[in-house]
């Protein structure tokens, strides 16, 4: 069979049989690429979306759509897991606006909790229950308010009240702090937590309280006044100083030997002993007489008899030599004479009291290591070469060292400076700069203009060749107008090669067809369209007449 047969009884020759299939065919498939333009038009038009927040109670879940809506920002509710999704170019925008309204404010609630909560239903049992978890919940969001801090929990263990002094129990509270990535928190502000939390709950102590981080380290050490407490803030005080002497010596030597050229270590013995001393001194020289009491009795006169009866019990015996003497005549008798004489005199001393408190935390001794790296010097062609520091330069940069810590011999200070040629790290490699189309707006851009290609290549490699083929098939099977012939047709001699020349827009046969072959192709041709056969040699009659 020749090759015209075989395209005759084809598949394309289902779309010849069925009038209007192939125009039918071509709409939809016109209608299917549109439809799939407009689709990838709206999808890649439609912006990404980044996850603002996660895990919210309902409240402020809509409260957060309310500010999103109100300030026209294009955003989604995961319904399943309740996550808020904003698009990715505003993300930072939407977290600025909700922190302008205080959103979010945290999980659970705070003093609203109690807020319309009069009912006569409600019991005492539930009233303090809703009262203690409005306290911790109030806590939480002030201690989430720092800057490190994401969020915290708080959970308070009051003490009930008795009238047994023996019985009463002390209040405890834990804190768990969730800190952002990177982050932490100096001793002050952890110890300005613990007295926040101490100050909001009566008869809480400082002691009482624990604050714990995302990673389980201890941050606080309760019971401030223990050895273990206070040996920790003596080694920080330490390490303060130490840094600080560092610091100085950097800094004095970097301006003269280059940035980096210097490297510093101090070892500082601090004396952290508590000393108290009471003196009181006198001064016997500057003694002065502050007062003065003299008693004085004298007696004077003879031994006769007389006086008051009875005074001679009070008058000391007389000497009985002398009582002999005067009997025999030798002496004459003496005259008695008693005398008596107190005297009592105070002094005012100079007095000196002193009660002396010696510092904690001086420095008993310190050692000081300098390491200097060589000397850049500039050659005669420009180039920078390096040489060892002199002896001379050397100890001049001790007089400096020692200066700058304040050297004391008599202390046992020690400083040693060292000149060493420092180790050069290979230069690394430069990072790849991100490209030019990292950014969150270029992507967005590239999206859109991916998308718009896609659908020009859709309106211009489908859509329009099947709307020229579906106006050419139009204009080929309207009425009255007779089908163009080709070269090979009007070639051909009698009605056969006429016949067959009157296919449906057929392109002519690559090869010329024999008589036979002709004559079967216009049997075909009658057989399947004999109206148009008819009209054809209607054409012809009315021309040949």
């Amino acid at each position: 069979m020749s090759q015209a047969t075989i395209s005759s009884t084809g598949p394309m020759a289902v779309f010849d049989s069925v009038p209007g299939l192939r125009q039918l065919l071509m709409l939809a498939g016109l209608a299917l690429s549109i439809s799939l333009g407009v689709t990838a038009a709206f999808w890649f038009a439609e912006p990404s979306y980044s996850l603002l927040y996660s895990n919210i109670s309902d409240r402020e879940a809509g409260e957060i759509i309310d500010v999103l809506r109100g300030s026209e920002i294009p955003h989604q509710l995961d319904r399943k897991s309740g996550a808020i999704l904003v698009a990715e170019d505003r993300l930072h925008d939407a977290r600025l606006k909700l922190a302008g309204q205080g959103l979010p404010r945290g999980t659970g609630f705070g003093l609203e909790i109690i807020e319309g909560e009069s009912g006569f239903s409600t019991s005492q049992f539930m009233e303090n229950a809703r009262y203690h978890h409005a306290i911790e919940t109030e806590l939480a969001r002030t201690i989430g308010n720092l800057r490190p801090v994401e969020y915290a929990r708080v959970h308070l263990a009051e003490a009930k009240s008795t009238v047994f002094l023996r019985n009463k129990q002390r209040a405890s509270a834990s804190v768990f702090l969730y800190l952002y990535s990177g982050r932490e928190l100096e001793k002050q502000q952890v110890m300005s937590i613990v007295h926040l939390v101490a100050s909001s709950i009566p008869n809480l102590e400082t002691d009482n309280v624990t604050v714990v981080d995302q990673h389980g380290n201890l941050l606080n050490s309760p019971g401030e006044d223990s050895d273990f407490a206070r040996s920790g803030q003596q080694l920080d005080q330490v390490r303060q100083i130490e840094k600080t002497y560092v610091n100085r010596i950097e800094a004095l030597l970097a301006p003269m030997l280059g940035k980096g050229r210097v490297q510093a270590t101090v070892t500082a013995q601090v004396d952290f002993t508590v000393r108290e001393e009471t003196r009181e001194s006198y001064d016997r020289d500057t003694a002065a007489v502050r007062s003065e009491q003299v008693a004085e009795n004298r007696q004077v006169g003879a031994n006769t008899d007389g006086g008051i009866p009875g005074a001679l019990s009070n008058q000391p015996p007389a000497d009985p030599a002398k009582q002999k003497a005067a009997v025999a005549g030798n002496t004459a008798a003496e005259q008695p004479v008693n005398e008596s004489m107190q005297r009592v005199r105070n002094f005012e001393l100079d007095r000196t009291l002193s009660h002396t408190r010696q510092p904690t935390g001086s420095i008993s001794r310190l050692s000081v290591a300098v390491l200097v790296d060589d000397k850049q010097v500039l050659g005669a062609k420009g180039k920078v070469s390096s040489e060892p520091l002199t002896a001379d330069e050397l100890e001049n940069l001790e007089m400096l060292v020692k200066d700058a810590v304040g050297f004391d011999e008599a202390r046992g200070d020690r400083v040693s400076v060292s000149n060493v040629a420092f180790f050069n790290e290979p230069v690394p490699e430069p990072v790849e700069e991100a490209g030019f189309f990292a950014g969150i707006g270029m992507r967005s851009l590239l999206k859109q203009v991916v998308g718009a290609a896609l659908v020009l290549a859709i309106a211009f490699g489908v859509v329009r060749p099947l709307l020229r083929s579906l106006s050419g098939s139009l204009s080929a099977g309207g009425g009255g107008v007779a089908p163009r012939r080709s070269a090979g047709a009007a070639a051909g001699a009698g009605p056969a090669g006429g016949m067959a020349s009157a296919g449906y827009a057929e392109p002519p046969p690559p090869v010329s067809l024999s008589y036979d072959d002709k004559v079967s192709v216009a049997r075909q041709a009658a057989d399947k369209n004999p109206e148009r056969v008819a009209q054809i040699v209607r054409s012809w009659m009315q021309a040949d007449g």
